[in-house]
This record gives structure tokens, C-alpha cells and sequence, in this order.
């Protein structure tokens, strides 16, 4: 019995000592399983992480920024809002070859059912448009732009107004006469990328498009376009003179064409990435300016009383910093309040009349409207009310007083740079006429910059103005509202 006992007690010993050994072999195993990774596994491991990142975050890619600098200070100039949907669509018809372009510009407003972008419109002055000329004058530039500008996708909500369209479109004579000379000299799309296969009736809306912007040559923009969409493009230049020749033989009724441009920019529609492109680049430019990034070195042999002078101005500069940095912390923002919106409030509370109380309550908090009027400044910031100023974009026609003012206060400005200003300049430099002694010629200046004037003439006007016009202050808030905040 005993024999049998020690045994039993040795085979269960054995047992105990074998499934011991098999679960360290199962689990030496499983390790070995986990650190002997596949390349070609690790790998595709990597590519689904990279795809996964990529769809996550989308990074906006700004290349054509000069481009978009220039399509905004175009809008700036003719007061169009760069954010706008259709502004991209508006600039092309006003920047067109033809005399009626406002008209054109009018009539596609009403067609796409925007008319308050260019409600404000300031085109019927000569120098403005030649301006505009100068800055969106190159081949490259307009390609740029028509890149953010493919054929509009229609909807099925939208296939009535598109056969709408399409049939009036049809109907043109400027339409039948492009598309026969296109057909006529054999230039057409083909290839096998997307943009390459297009209709005849696809290749004359690009074609139109693309002749239509002033101070470019007409021929050469449309062998570009060829060139785009034909992979096999032969003999281009021959081809595209023969077209040109062909659509411009015959009488060009100006009517005809403004009636037919406004139908073809309904056919296009600005691409999305084409605002957030914009918005990118007006950010660009703001944060340059807070960062000191444009800060330009005089020329010539400097002198003593210019030494001073920059010290003085310097000293004050740092002051005011001072003053508006503890400012912000005694006002005790929240942490979600940006800086743009902080300059905003602190430029409303050291304006010299008080805006409406409306513009604070849609903005901020009461509580916080009431500690940052309580608080005394000693020294304006000179960099914050600039930064605030440049934030605008557009003018609503608000001012009653602007015209008088701009009559009254430009003089000092000799006529060709005084013609050239935008209606946005002019409010920048009402805001600047009406702020504190200490700061509203260098405000003055700024905005005159890179050719500032500041002389008697326009001090003495200045300040006989402000005896007899009231600031006001809750159109200015206004303006700056809509084109800081509502982006």
C-alpha cells in the first residue's frame, strides 16, 4: 500500500512537472510570436497609420500665397469681401475684357443671389482699376486662380437650373461662334486624366474663361489651356491663333458678350480649399505683423534728431506694450479668448466715443465688458490699435460722415496717390484722424505706409474736422466686427 501511494504520488509529481514545462513552452512561444514581426506586415502597419494621420489632420498647403495676397488686396481695394464664396467668380468678371464689367459683375450677383457682396462696390474709378491691372497682370497669377475654379457640380436639386442654364447658354451666339472655331481648328480635350476628357461644349466655357482677363495676351492663354487638356497637343500655338482668328473674325457684339459672360461664371464655382486658402493667408499676414516680421530699415546717412527721434518712439512703444499687457491681465480674459479678439475689446475702450452697447453683449460677457472699462489706460499701444486696423477688409457704407471726410482731410495727399485709395483706407484713416493726440499720426502714417505724408495741411484739416463731424464710433465697431470676428 505504501509502494502504491509513493507511486501514484510520483506520476502526479511528473504530471504537475509536465504541464509546468508546457505552459512555459506555450508562453515562451507566444513571446517569441510576438516580438518576430513580419516586414512586410510592419509596413503595411505603417501605411494604414500614415493614411489614418493624413485623414485626420488635412494640412492646408498654401503654394499659390503670393497669388492669393494679390486676389486679396484686389478685393481690398475694389471693397469685395476675399472670404466670400463667390468672390473668386466677382473679381474675374471686374478684372474682364470688356467695358461693361460692373454690369457683368451686377448681373452674375443676381443670377448666383448674392448682391450683398457687391453692395459696397468701389469700381468706377479709372485708377483703382488700373491698380487692379498692375497686381493680377501675369499669365502665371490668373492660372493660379483658375485652379481654385473648376466647373460647378449640379446636384439633382439642381438639374432644372441647370438645363436652364445650359439651354440659354446654347442659344448664344458668342457660345455657337467659340465652339466652331474651337471645333474649326481642332482644338479639343483628350487624354486620359480626369480634366482631359471634356466636351466641346465644356472646352468653349474654359476657353472663354480663360481669354477673358485683362493686360493677358488672349492667344496665349488659351494655348496654355490647350496644352492642359490635350495630352497630345500638336502644333498649340498654330491652333489656338486659328481659333482666335476664327471667334474674333466676325462682328464682336460687346452686348452679346456681357449678357453671355454672366451664364458662363454660373458653370464655375470656387473650390473649398479656396477659401480656407484665403483665410490661411490673411492669418499669414497677421501673424507677420505681430511678430515684427515687416520691419523695414531706413536708408541714407542718419541723423542725429532721427536717432532721437526713434528713441522717444521706442520708449513709448514699450510703454504702451507695458500698459496693454497688464491691461489683459487685470481684465483676466478666458483662456479660450484669443489675442485678436483681446486688441479688439481693448481698441473699443480707449476709442473716444464709446460704441454701442450691442457690439459688446454679442462679443462678450457684461462681466467682462465692465472690468475693461473700469480700468484706466495711461499709454496706448500704438502696435495693437495698428494690428486692429489692418484687420479690416471691407466697408458696409456705414459712415455717414466718410464722404465729407474724404473731401475734406485728403488735400494734404497730392491727387494721383489720394485717387488711388481704397474705401477701406479711407475708414482706416477716419479711425486714425479721431484717435488721441499721442497716436494718430503714427496711426496716419501707417496706413499711408510705404510712402506715409503727414504735413500741416492735413493736421490743420484734420482737427477742424473733428470740431465739426462726431466720431462714430458704433459704424467703426461695426466694420471692424464683421472683418475680425465674422471670418
Amino acid at each position: 500500500m505504501l509502494k502504491g501511494a509513493g507511486g501514484e504520488k510520483a506520476q502526479g509529481e511528473q504530471g504537475e512537472k509536465a504541464q509546468g514545462e508546457k505552459a512555459q513552452g506555450e508562453k515562451a512561444q507566444g513571446a517569441s510570436s510576438c516580438f518576430n514581426v513580419k516586414p512586410d506586415a510592419l509596413q503595411n502597419l505603417r501605411r494604414t497609420m500614415l493614411q489614418q494621420a493624413k485623414s485626420a489632420c488635412p494640412l492646408i498647403v498654401t503654394n499659390n500665397s503670393a497669388v492669393l495676397t494679390k486676389f486679396c488686396d484686389v478685393c481690398k481695394r475694389l471693397n469685395v469681401d476675399p472670404l466670400h464664396p463667390e468672390a473668386l467668380p466677382l473679381i474675374v468678371l471686374l478684372m474682364a475684357k470688356s467695358r461693361h464689367c460692373v454690369r457683368m459683375a451686377r448681373e452674375y450677383a443676381a443670377l448666383a443671389q448674392c448682391e450683398d457682396v457687391i453692395s459696397s462696390l468701389d469700381a468706377e474709378r479709372e485708377s483703382l482699376v488700373h491698380s487692379c491691372d498692375q497686381l493680377l497682370s501675369s499669365m502665371g497669377d490668373w492660372q493660379a486662380l483658375f485652379s481654385y475654379l473648376p466647373l460647378r457640380t449640379w446636384n439633382s436639386q439642381q438639374r432644372a437650373a441647370r438645363q436652364a442654364v445650359v439651354q440659354e447658354l446654347e442659344a448664344c451666339a458668342v457660345m455657337k461662334r467659340m465652339q466652331a472655331a474651337l471645333v474649326d481648328a481642332q482644338v479639343t480635350a483628350g487624354g486620359p486624366l480626369p480634366h482631359q476628357q471634356r466636351t466641346s461644349f465644356e472646352v468653349a466655357l474654359l476657353a472663354l474663361l480663360h481669354m477673358s482677363p485683362r493686360c493677358t495676351p488672349a492667344g496665349k492663354m488659351l494655348e496654355r489651356l490647350y496644352t492642359d487638356i490635350c495630352e497630345k497637343a500638336r502644333d498649340a500655338e498654330l491652333r489656338c491663333l486659328r481659333a482666335m482668328t476664327s471667334f474674333r473674325d466676325t462682328k464682336d457684339d460687346e452686348e452679346e458678350t456681357a449678357r453671355t459672360m454672366p451664364l458662363v461664371m454660373l458653370c464655375f464655382c470656387a473650390s473649398p480649399d479656396f477659401g480656407r486658402a484665403v483665410a490661411a493667408v490673411l492669418r499669414k499676414r497677421m501673424q507677420e505683423m505681430e511678430l515684427g516680421e515687416q520691419q523695414k530699415g531706413g536708408t541714407g546717412r542718419t541723423l542725429l534728431r532721427t536717432y532721437a527721434t526713434q528713441a522717444v518712439a521706442q520708449q513709448r512703444a514699450a510703454c504702451g506694450q507695458a500698459t496693454f499687457k497688464s491691461w489683459v491681465q487685470d481684465v483676466a480674459f478666458p483662456v479660450n479668448t484669443s489675442s485678436h479678439m483681446q486688441r479688439l475689446l481693448y481698441f473699443l475702450c480707449v476709442q473716444p466715443a464709446a460704441a454701442s452697447d450691442a457690439i459688446y453683449q454679442q462679443l462678450y460677457t457684461p462681466e467682462l465688458c465692465r472690468r475693461a472699462q473700469s480700468i484706466a489706460v495711461d499709454a496706448i499701444d500704438v502696435g495693437a490699435l495698428k494690428m486692429v486696423i489692418n484687420s479690416l477688409r471691407l466697408y458696409s457704407h456705414n459712415v455717414r460722415s466718410l464722404i465729407d471726410f474724404s473731401a475734406r482731410c485728403l488735400q494734404g495727399i497730392n491727387q494721383q496717390r489720394r485717387q488711388q485709395l481704397s474705401l477701406v483706407q479711407v475708414l482706416q484713416l477716419y479711425i486714425a484722424c479721431y484717435q488721441h493726440d499721442s497716436v494718430w499720426k503714427q496711426l496716419w502714417a501707417h496706413v499711408l505706409e510705404p510712402a506715409p505724408v503727414m504735413n500741416h495741411t492735413i493736421a490743420s484739416d484734420c482737427a477742424a474736422f473733428r470740431t465739426t463731424h462726431q466720431y462714430e464710433a458704433t459704424a467703426v465697431a461695426e466694420n471692424l466686427v464683421r472683418s475680425l470676428v465674422d471670418e
